[in-house]
């Protein structure tokens, strides 16, 4: 028997997921600058550098919606998720625990511009924190799709 309640097709509730992650980075701050979000990384770098990913040399750690890593994401990054709340914090935390001192960090959103973006302000502040020099954040001026994607730089799917 069928419910009276209309289903939402995946497609549709796939987009409206996106557009609320994405109207979240509407509200961030564009003033950011590489001192108050950390070191920035090209994607041309880390794309030279996807081997040493596979390899365990280079830790990336995705610190965005769900919904868009899913849809592509840099090969061998971790999915920590976004950390505006405690249990997201947590995550960080003990994904950084995880990894070795001499293992270099790139952290990365890419729902926005990396310089407005409101996930990777907390992520890199709770990596500073930890005191991690061999941290970085993948400078996506504009987004993933646009920066990294489009580029050709080789994308993973989950």
């Amino acid at each position: 028997m069928r419910s009276s309640s209309p289903r939402v097709p995946r497609r549709a509730f796939v987009a409206g997921a996106l557009s609320a992650a994405l109207a979240a980075c509407k509200k961030g701050d564009d003033t950011a600058t590489e001192a108050s979000i950390g070191p920035l990384l090209a994607p041309s770098a880390l794309a030279a550098r996807v081997d040493d990913i596979k390899g365990g040399k280079v830790a990336v750690l995705y610190v965005g919606p769900d919904a868009l890593f899913g849809r592509g994401h840099v090969p061998g990054a971790r999915n920590v998720g976004a950390v505006d709340s405690e249990g997201g914090r947590r995550a960080l935390s003990e994904a950084l625990a995880a990894i070795p001192a001499e293992t270099d960090i790139v952290l990365y959103c890419g729902c926005c511009p990396v310089r407005s973006c409101p996930n990777i302000r907390p992520a890199s502040a709770a990596l500073r924190k930890l005191g991690r020099a061999n941290a970085h954040v993948l400078d996506l001026p504009t987004r993933f799709s646009t920066d990294w994607s489009d580029k050709g730089y080789p994308v993973e799917r989950s």
